[in-house]
């Protein structure tokens, strides 16, 4: 008898494997702070400051003020939090803090995760938190033993009377410590006192995520809930002249269409009659901002803005002097594509919106954004919003834009009840921020010694910054197109550095993880090794030589090097490629062993090491997990991933035609975390601007191709290799 094949769901499958007990591989040790979402607020207990509370029973509640993304923040900042406190690390519980201006980032003034800087902003906030905290706590605990206060030290959420004895738990005194005075300065602990700072705590959302019962943007599911999908016109600055709706409202449980701005709305009783009557809409579309934009017109804009004048960023020292005393002088121009994030989960919003109220469930980093656009868009005060945060699938910068959101609301203004706003992956490529193209062109020299004396840099690109902060331009110079550069590691004793803000494409742009450090750590880099060799040096001893002024850089060099084994040389058959960044205050290294089919032109990536230095890492083991998938995520780009344009649109439209790293294609990875006693920073996007430039320097070294412009796709790397004969 044949068996009837069951649909069942990936979350559903994940949930089975959870309940019957075979999810294997994943310790449970450790990951004891949960999730929490009971409504703490009317619990009689001690909240001393906006980011912890204390029942009764001892249960410590952090709030945690930045969204999780999967970069961990969920484990590293309550747990900065719960050790000032000395909090029971098992009797820690987790939850999302709410849109608030106490939450807000110090720096940014705003509540937005971004910028690989939620450890480097929030680090000294969270530890005075919980030390306040456990001041109050120990004063209450004083007063009630009248004993002095420092008799009395704390552990585990227990207050403890040395010379006696004695002791309570912190929930036993935690009202009696709500009355004391708040202390506005306090003592924080030495580096050898830290319990959990420090130490590779276990990710507590990892078990959710992995069993399926975490709930993400699209597993918002709510009584009576509607579903809405858009009609986007095919090209840019297009907008729909005629629609026919007859065949689509012929599709069950379709109950509205209506247009939105450059869209057509389709709401239905399900996703798929949603996508159904999509596919039967018929719109005539109208116009378009450049019809004539497509893949040729890119590369040919963006390469000409290196022969138009632009405005110079920096000058330093004297480049006419240096260049005429140069032992030798190297010019080389590079070419990169626009890039699209490729979220895991598409874009999607969930709102109710009445005369009365507006309820939000927003898949976004942005959150004082995503409240400032539910206040434009419904007319509600602050006091009638309420947003939830759910998971995310992944951002990578994307979710920093709030147009899904604004998109959800105006249909939810439209619909009676809830509605579920979602993107398909067409979508999700087509109606993204991209990551800029981008040229340069770098003119350099070395003295004899091998030290560069001067470097000349010209950036060609659009502007990241001029539709979102316009004001942080500076002279027309944008701060993206330049970052690190004028602030490299490398002691460029003579320094030009020019911008040229190309403004006649119609592409729109937004953060992409590393912004242009994904541009210009590829065109230093590549370049710092095409000087190496002209010079006849190792381009490890290269670097080092022109590291002089940055130890902590010349330091992660080493320790890539040493780990990579680079004195031993590369294997049969295989290159070796360096190349070290510094970003958001951080240092990376990355070493790549990789081989080159001479065949077919495909580029194998069989090793990546990195020693990363950002400062005091407050738990190892999620700076590891971040610089592995920044790698991964940078590599990926860099073999295989381009947007491609025509007939003034988008014209990628998912995987098939934007591949992906996959599993099998996916390197041994090591990181080695060099701790050189600084405050911490960032690590979300460090590991992914230097490997492109760590491979392309491998395949290099395997087979004296050298390849100019990315993705390092076979074509590319075959059309080299013949090239060279």
């Amino acid at each position: 008898m044949k068996a009837k094949a069951v649909f069942v769901s990936r979350r559903d499958f994940l949930k089975f494997i959870a309940a019957t007990g075979l999810c294997i591989g994943v310790s449970r040790n450790g990951m004891t702070a949960l999730l929490e979402k009971k409504d703490v607020e009317k619990t009689p207990g001690f909240s001393p400051n906006a980011w912890l509370h204390i029942d009764s029973e001892s249960i410590v509640t952090i709030y945690c003020s930045q969204c999780e993304i999967g970069q961990g923040v969920f484990t590293v900042l309550p747990a900065i939090v719960a050790d000032e406190l000395d909090a029971d690390w098992k009797r820690v519980r987790i939850r999302q803090a709410p849109i608030a201006t106490q939450y807000e980032d110090p720096v940014w003034e705003s509540q937005v995760t971004a910028g690989s800087a939620s450890v480097h902003h929030f680090y000294d906030i969270l530890r005075k938190a919980g030390a306040q905290a456990r001041k109050m706590l120990v004063a209450a605990a004083a007063r009630r033993w009248q004993v002095p206060v420092g008799e009395i030290v704390t552990s585990k959420a227990k207050v403890i009377h040395k010379p006696s004895g004695r002791w309570l738990c912190y929930g036993d005194i935690a009202l009696a410590a709500s009355r004391e005075e708040f202390p506005a300065k306090v003592t924080l602990k030495k580096e050898r006192e830290f319990k959990l700072i420090g130490r590779p705590l276990h990710r507590v959302d990892a078990l959710s995520k992995i069993n399926g019962s975490a709930t993400f943007g699209l597993d918002v599911r709510l009584r009576g809930l509607s579903y809405c999908v858009m009609k986007r016109p095919p090209r840019y600055g297009a907008v729909p002249r005629y629609v026919e709706k007859k065949d689509a409202y012929h599709i069950s449980g379709v109950t509205k269409i209506f247009r939105v701005d450059d869209k057509v709305a389709l709401v239905a009783t399900s996703p798929q009659s949603c996508i159904r009557a999509r596919d039967r809409l018929k719109v005539k579309w109208h116009g378009g901002e450049d019809p004539g934009l497509d893949d040729k017109k890119i590369e040919r804009v963006i390469l000409s803005g290196l022969e138009r004048p632009g405005r110079v960023h920096t000058i330093r020292g004297d480049i006419k002097k240096a260049e005429s005393s140069s032992f030798m002088t190297h010019e080389a121009t590079y070419l990169l594509p626009y890039l699209a994030h490729a979220t895991m989960e598409p874009m999607n919003c969930t709102a109710h919106v009445d005369r009365e109220k507006c309820m939000l469930w927003a898949p976004s980093q942005n959150q004082s954004a995503v409240l400032q656009a539910a206040r434009e868009e419904t007319g509600l005060p602050t006091e009638k919003i309420h947003i939830e945060t759910p998971f995310m699938g992944g951002s990578f910068g994307r979710r920093y834009e709030v147009d899904f959101v604004r998109e959800c609301l105006q249909v939810a203004k439209k619909v009676k009840g809830p509605v579920k706003l979602f993107w398909t992956r067409d979508d999700d490529f087509s109606q993204d921020f991209f990551r800029p193209a981008n040229s340069a062109r770098i003119r350099a020299g070395i003295d004899k010694d091998g030290r560069i004396s001067f470097w000349k840099h010209k950036v060609s690109a659009p502007s990241v910054y001029w539709r979102i902060e316009p004001d942080l331009l500076d002279d027309g110079i944008d701060p993206s197109a330049v970052e690190s550069i004028h602030n490299s590691a490398y002691s460029f004793p003579s320094l030009h550095l020019e911008y040229v803000w190309i403004k006649e494409l119609a592409p729109p742009l937004g953060f992409w993880r590393s912004v242009g450090n994904s541009h210009n750590c590829f065109t230093v880099e590549s370049f710092m090794d095409e000087l190496a060799h002209k010079a006849g040096m190792d381009p490890v001893e290269f670097r080092l030589k022109n590291l002089k002024d940055h130890p902590r850089a010349a330091r992660v060099v080493e320790v890539a090097a040493e780990k990579a084994h680079w004195e031993k040389g590369a294997k049969i058959g295989q290159g070796l490629g360096v190349s070290q960044h510094y970003l958001v205050y951080t240092y990376i290294a990355t070493v790549a062993e990789v081989s080159v089919d001479e065949k077919t032109g495909t580029v194998k990536v069989h090793r990546v090491v990195c020693a990363v230095d950002c400062g005091k890492a407050v738990n190892p083991r999620v700076v590891k997990e971040q610089i592995e998938g920044g790698i991964l995520f940078g590599l990926s780009a860099a073999l295989k991933e381009k947007v491609s344009f025509s007939k003034g649109g988008v014209v990628t439209t998912g995987f098939a035609d934007y591949p992906i790293l996959t599993m099998s294609e996916t390197p041994e990875v090591e990181v080695y975390v060099v701790d050189s006693g600084n405050p911490p920073t960032g690590v979300g996007e460090v590991g992914t601007a230097p490997i492109a430039p760590a491979v392309s320097n491998a395949i290099f070294h395997a087979t004296g191709v050298r390849i100019r412009r990315l993705p390092l796709v076979a074509e590319r790397v075959l059309r080299h290799l013949s090239e060279k004969g």
